[in-house]
């Protein structure tokens, strides 16, 4: 997913960017790195940094950068070659020993969001606002704090779980709607009111082409992040019932021999049916395949497998969109996640 990719250096406001323009100095090595790694968690975890995050007149996301970066030069690195270094940490291959510097990349990462994420609660205004426009700044800071939200594990393990709780499909967006009304309220605006104001982006700001880009982006996030989370919902559920469940074996051997043709022909027919199957509790699912024939289970059980597939490649289709610039946008994915709207998704 997109956090196993997390680059430390240019992700959101939370962590610092890698500039290209430095051509002095020598890289760091790998005692370096993870130096600047471990010293960068300890510096961002400490009450001096939430202090300080939450007293500065810079927004927290820039002032965190500085404290990020300004690491390098206590270790006499080169802040962007040490940015760009870092960037380069890639997840090791098979068999390969990175002593732990990968890891150690991702929990900075990780607490570069949770910090950021963390100042914005500390500055939240004591009243909302319910009035006024919504500054382009706080759109800004909107969007990227709802992007880093939505790559943090434990904010996926806590939707995976209400997606699991949801038996109607189409509401499972809710619950991202609502993480996104709370972040509005977190940057002091009134929920309904901040729905409205980003409604007003397209004309507000009809000549700003990067805020319509990000505009554009945050949608997508939300819908990736929604496809995803219902592939890894549906696919523990597969590969529960793939151990468990003879009748799944034999189902996935015999989607494994058809052809494309005849893949598309029996989703089509078992569309509905699906639906319904997947958006039932275990236990009434349990109950219901056992009021079907061998024939009827075996092909409701293929067109299962072969919709969870379907779900992979868009998923899969949707990240590289991201990975590439691609926006998707709200006609792109065919309403997965709503428009803004006061009432729906933000």
């Amino acid at each position: 997913g997109a956090a196993s990719r997390a680059r430390a250096c240019r992700r959101t406001d939370a962590m610092a960017a890698a500039p290209s323009m430095s051509t002095m100095g020598a890289k760091p090595n790998k005692d370096q790195m993870k130096d600047f790694l471990e010293a960068g968690v300890q510096m961002m975890e400490s009450d001096g940094t939430r202090e300080l995050l939450k007293t500065s007149s810079t927004p927290p996301g820039r002032r965190l950068i500085e404290l990020q970066r300004a690491t390098w030069d206590t270790l006499g690195v080169d802040q962007d070659l040490g940015c760009k270094a870092l960037d380069e940490i890639l997840p090791p291959v098979e068999g390969e020993d990175d002593g732990g510097l990968f890891e150690l990349k991702q929990k900075f990462v990780w607490t570069a969001m949770r910090v950021y994420l963390r100042s914005l609660e500390d500055k939240k205004p004591a009243v909302l606002e319910t009035k006024a426009p919504m500054p382009r700044a706080t759109i800004i800071e909107f969007f990227d704090a709802c992007n880093a939200r939505l790559d943090l594990p434990e904010t996926c393990e806590g939707l995976l779980e209400l997606f699991s709780k949801t038996v109607q499909r189409e509401k499972r967006g809710d619950a991202i709607a609502q993480m996104q009304r709370d972040q509005l309220e977190i940057l002091g605006f009134e929920s309904k009111h901040g729905c409205a104001m980003l409604e007003r982006i397209p004309q507000d700001f009809a000549a700003d082409k990067e805020l319509q880009a990000r505009l554009q982006g945050w949608f997508a996030k939300a819908q990736q992040s929604y496809v995803m989370l219902e592939q890894t919902m549906i696919g523990r559920r597969v590969a529960e019932e793939l151990e468990s469940n003879p009748d799944m074996r034999k189902a996935k051997e015999a989607v494994d021999k058809m052809t494309p043709l005849e893949r598309g022909t029996l989703i089509e027919r078992n569309a509905q049916k699906v639906q319904a199957i997947m958006g039932m509790p275990a236990a009434a699912k349990q109950e219901h395949m056992k009021t079907l024939c061998e024939a009827d289970r075996l092909e409701l059980l293929q067109a299962q497998l072969i919709a969870f597939s379907v779900l992979k490649q868009q998923a899969a289709q949707m990240y590289m969109q991201q990975q590439h610039g691609g926006s998707g946008g709200p006609s792109g994915t065919g309403g997965v996640v709503a428009p803004p709207s006061q009432e729906e998704m933000v």
